[in-house]
């Protein structure tokens, strides 16, 4: 493991302390695992023997917890205060909780989950087993005013919020107006199902209005229907408008002309109107029509509203339209106007309108940024990249400090023990309320055990980001170069997917399934293993290995490089979100490729990219490399046909 300067034996001050304390630390370990696998084993004299020298070790609480039985009902609550009070500060205090309120509302034991209960945190279970334990034993008048906002929600909730919801309709709590509220939360949620369920809170002729809604969802264009629509309802303009929102999910302009037409027709309220427009707006970035720029110029973003800012300057990049982008540049709020990412285009469309001398001056100031938008703008003005690094200001002594929290002192046990899901829940609980000081000293901290991708969210918490060394860690570099080499790829580029992908977390796990260093999804993994690589399929767990996972991530990288046409911008957006999908994006004309990363569809992956292409200038300066110039990598992207015939070229190349 790499020691940084300044970082050598800081703990106790001197080498043969620290060894002395490594020697300690791994004899306790050891009588920690010990003292695990004697009681797991009902060994309970053996386990009291080694548990009594160990009352001083950071993970002493994970024993003390691992004694409870299973069974809750054989433990007194006593017990259970007595360890949640000794331990407070440890993820196995909040787990030891829930598993107990769950374990006494189960026995409608009232007055004790109400003895127990904590509200800031607690799950929707837990407040709606408080509600009915307040209805049980407590101000019923209390429970009954905060059964509301269980009430007001999108989606059906949990059997356990029945007996309070049930006591607050009796109490005649349930008006009219509260069942169309949550018929709208319903239906802006998708869950039409429950929608026509909350039909039967409704009058008969409000049930004719909830059916008119339902259809609506299914026909949009029965909006058309003005009879149906005729008379007044609280809820027509709010039925009208989700019908033009909804239709402009699939068919933008046929949604713009509906909304011409219901709009001067019905009493729409200003925030209807707003969203209906904010929701047209957004299918309108590739329109090509002149009637799609009258309407995005008649719009006014409210100040706040970044995302229909945003889409009205990418549809002004998507026609290259350089007067109206500077036109609606300066109705952004001066923070936004003012960031990286638009002065860059500023630069770009004053430099496209023959305003060079303003131009140059803007791409100077935003090249002093080491990101992506830096990048790019050094490159025009033919400066320089900024790639200095510095490590945090931490001095030693706040060093030994936050060694000794004790979240800290477990999460580093935890993590020796590569007990990585316990880890990184103690280091989450014990960074969460720390000052961006004390975050800087956590992250070498982390970054001393090697546990790199924890220094990297942490530091990145903090908001220094100085520490390339820190931030972009150079990790399992032999297998990197020889399976670059492999595909003839750039090692710089698999070190900054790996780093987007994952931070080097080689358990890594998404929530849709991608595993390892490089997120490979099991079926890209199958699919790259036997076709590509003509070897046997990976099991799931071999996906968390290092060579396994970089052998497989970088051909899959090549795999969708030549898909591509050799085009880097492109692989890189299909690993994130699939050649198929960016084949979908291109354009009908050729497009700077800066231009056609804006105009990405998913927000996702343009910041994947702009990530990804500035993290390869990074690495290759970490590799000792002189790095290749972004605008060098961001050759024009063609249109559909002629990228497709490249690919085909190159394909044929390499067979």
């Amino acid at each position: 493991m790499k020691i940084r300067a300044g970082f050598f034996c800081c703990l106790l001050g001197s080498c043969l302390a620290s060894a002395e304390l490594a020697a300690s630390t791994a004899a306790e370990r050891t009588r920690f695992l010990a003292a695990e696998r004697a009681l797991a084993q009902g060994e309970l004299q053996e386990y009291r023997l080694l548990a009594a020298g160990l009352r001083d070790y950071p993970l002493y609480p994970y024993l003390e917890f691992s004694l409870l039985p299973n069974d809750l009902g054989k433990v007194e609550p006593q017990r259970v205060r007595g360890l949640l009070e000794r331990h407070a500060d440890t993820p196995l205090a909040k787990r030891l909780r829930s598993n107990w309120l769950s374990h006494l509302a189960g026995r409608q034991r009232w007055q004790d989950y109400l003895a127990f209960y904590v509200a800031p945190g607690s799950s929707t279970d837990e407040r709606c087993n408080y509600q009915t334990a307040l209805l049980r034993n407590g101000p019923r008048d209390q429970a009954l005013e905060q059964t509301e906002p269980l009430w007001l929600h999108g989606h059906s909730q949990p059997k356990s919020c029945d007996a309070a919801l049930d006591a607050w309709r009796a109490a005649g709590r349930l008006t009219g107006t509260l069942v169309w509220r949550r018929v709208a939360l319903a239906m802006d949620a998708g869950d039409t199902r429950f929608a026509k369920y909350l039909g039967r809170f409704l009058s008969q002729t409000d049930q004719a209005w909830l059916d008119r809604w339902l259809a609506l969802h299914a026909k949009p264009q029965q909006a058309r229907d003005h009879q149906q629509f005729a008379a007044k309802h609280d809820y027509r303009e709010a039925m009208l408008a989700y019908a033009v929102e909804r239709l402009a999910r699939s068919d933008t302009e046929g949604a713009l002309r509906l909304w011409r037409e219901l709009e001067p027709r019905y009493a729409f309220s200003a925030d209807q109107r707003y969203a209906v427009e904010r929701r047209i707006a957004g299918g309108l970035v590739r329109a090509t029509d002149a009637a799609a720029m009258a309407f995005l110029d008649k719009l006014r973003p409210r100040a706040d509203d970044e995302r229909l800012q945003e889409t009205r300057l990418r549809a002004a990049l998507f026609r290259e339209d350089w007067e109206a982008l500077l036109r609606w540049l300066d109705e952004l709020p001066e923070t936004a106007r003012n960031d990286e990412r638009w002065s860059y285009w500023r630069a770009r469309a004053l430099d496209a309108t023959g305003r060079k001398t303003e131009a140059a001056a803007l791409y100077l100031r935003v090249a002093q940024e080491r990101s992506y938008y830096g990048f790019l703008a050094a490159d025009r003005a033919r400066v320089p990249y900024h790639l200095a690094h510095s490590q945090p200001p931490v001095a030693p002594a706040e060093l030994q400090r936050l060694g000794a929290l004790g979240g800290v002192a477990r999460a580093r046990e935890l993590h020796a023990l590569e007990r990585w899901v316990e880890a990184r829940r103690e280091w989450r609980d014990v960074t969460s309320d720390m000052s961006k000081e004390d975050l800087m000293g956590a992250a070498e901290l982390a970054e001393s055990w090697g546990w790199h991708d924890q220094a990297i969210f942490t530091l990145a918490r903090s908001g220094y980001w100085e520490d390339l060394e820190l931030r972009f860690p150079i990790l399992h570099r032999n297998t990197v170069a020889t399976n670059a080499g492999k595909h003839d790829l750039e090692p710089a580029w698999v070190f900054a997917v790996m780093r987007q992908e994952s931070a080097f977390m080689r358990d890594a796990r998404s929530p849709v399934g991608a595993r390892g260093l490089m997120q490979l999804m099991p079926a890209t993994a199958k699919h790259v293993a036997t076709k590509s690589l003509k070897r046997k399929a990976p099991q799931l767990e071999e996906l968390f290995d290092p060579g396994t996972n970089i052998g497989l991530g970088t051909a899959y990288l090549r795999e969708v490089l030549d898909e591509l046409g050799d085009h880097p911008v492109l692989a890189t957006a299909a690993y994130n979100a699939g050649p198929h999908r960016v084949k979908r994006w291109l354009p009908e004309r050729e497009l700077d490729a800066d231009v056609w990363v804006e105009l990405v569809p998913f927000n996702e992956t343009r910041g994947y990219l702009r990530r990804v292409l500035s993290y390869t200038v990074i690495y290759e300066q970490r590799l000792g490399l002189q790095p290749t110039r972004l605008s060098a990598r961001m050759q024009p992207v063609a249109n559909a046909a002629k990228l497709l015939a490249r690919e085909a070229r190159t394909s044929a190349d390499r067979t």
